[in-house]
């Protein structure tokens, strides 16, 4: 494999890795952090609260960016390999179910 298919590959891993990490972190773990961070500083019970649902935010925030980054590389990667999409397939089907009729009459 050529250096630069290297570096795709290892590109999509990582943010593959990225994204497996942030799915494993769970609301309550947030939570539980943004807790333990607000009273490590004395924190206010509103800026607390504040802290912790900008936490939640930002990793909502994350992970969709990741999910649209993640189906990008895909949809790259498959086309690269001349992998055939859903569309694709389904349009087959759709030739072969009008072919067998046509074979049938």
């Amino acid at each position: 494999m050529s250096e630069e298919g290297n570096e795709k590959r290892n590109v999509f891993q990582e943010g593959l890795y990225v994204g497996l990490g942030l799915a494993l972190r769970t609301k309550e773990k947030i939570e539980d952090f943004g807790k333990k961070i607000s009273e490590d500083y004395n924190m206010s019970e509103e800026e607390g609260k504040k802290f912790v649902d900008d936490l939640m935010k930002e990793s909502e925030d994350t992970q969709t960016r990741l999910d649209e980054l993640i189906e990008k590389r895909l949809a790259t990667y498959m086309k690269e390999a001349n992998m055939p999409t859903k569309k694709d397939i389904d349009k087959l089907s759709k030739k072969i179910d009008e072919l067998e009729k046509k074979m049938n009459e």
